[in-house]
């Protein structure tokens, strides 16, 4: 009887969590919703922001195209000047979509309003996820359409494969993931730190150094190409560009097992700084 009755259950506790999992997932896309269009309403701002991206290619383009006329080369590490343009296109678009997320968790953390907000009927690092994703989308969109029309201006039309094409937003979106979860974890600091900016700013300055923002990481000479090539920074910009400009089957494999297992590790270590956050504010009564 009790087997009968337990077997009888267990349908309706599937129901319920599946319920539970839907209504879950509509709220966290409705707070993505809300901050795409709140972006969406300040367009200009975000425009004239992506102004800067034009003026970071065009530098660096000229810089790149002295260097093939330097060399006497037409290719340089598998790279044309057309590719080399539309590979920091690409590279830039990513990393000039990146918001003040640091900076917001910051202020929270040290104004005391995460207390308030940690009683939301909603997970904090998800409704931030959320919210992170809706403001980096619409610049992101708005960086790859500027980029895009300077690159067809400096560098023609791209040879890209449709592999590319199609395995660019998967990538991109698991670059963007990797960056909130390291971003994220920077920002909680503020409970431990006075001041977190200075942590942004060293993980960011390396991420565009060692992340291949200014160059693909074949330019590098020994044994750096190799080092950036396992660093993390990685994942976020190099892989996502390349894959785009020079698709390889085998490439997209590694960097795919390379963007999983850095943000599973990230997850990790931020869950792990977010709940001993919590703590403390829950001893601190808030």
């Amino acid at each position: 009887m009790q087997t009968d009755i337990g077997a009888a259950q267990r349908p309706g506790l599937v129901m319920r969590l599946k319920k539970r999992a839907r209504l879950s997932s509509l709220k966290y896309l409705a707070i993505l919703r809300v901050s795409i269009l709140n972006n969406l309403a300040y367009i200009m701002e975000v425009f004239f922001r992506a102004l800067l991206l034009v003026i970071l290619v065009f530098v660096l383009t000229q810089l790149w195209k002295t260097t093939f006329t330097l060399r006497g080369t037409r290719v340089l590490s598998g790279f044309s000047i057309a590719d080399m343009i539309w590979y920091l296109v690409a590279a830039e678009t990513i990393a000039l979509s990146l918001p003040a997320l640091t900076r917001r968790i910051d202020q929270e953390v040290r104004s005391g309003q995460l207390a308030y907000l940690l009683g939301r009927p909603a997970s904090y690092v998800l409704y931030n996820y959320a919210h992170y994703l809706g403001e980096r989308l619409v610049r992101l969109l708005m960086n790859a359409l500027i980029g895009s029309l300077l690159a067809l201006v400096m560098a023609g039309v791209p040879h890209f494969t449709w592999q590319g094409l199609l395995a660019w937003p998967l990538v991109a979106f698991l670059a963007l993931s990797i960056d909130f979860v390291m971003h994220f974890s920077i920002g909680l600091l503020a409970f431990w730190s006075e001041e977190t900016q200075s942590f942004s700013l060293i993980f960011s300055r390396l991420t565009l150094v060692l992340g291949g923002v200014l160059a693909p990481l074949e330019i590098f000479p020994q044994p750096l190409r190799s080092i950036a090539q396992a660093l993390p920074f990685s994942a976020i910009l190099y892989g996502p560009a390349r894959t785009l400009v020079h698709f390889e089957a085998a490439r997209l494999g590694a960097l795919l097992v390379q963007q999983c297992a850095t943000l599973l590790v990230g997850i990790m270590i931020m869950l792990a700084i977010y709940h001993a956050a919590v703590r403390r504010v829950n001893i601190n009564g808030g």
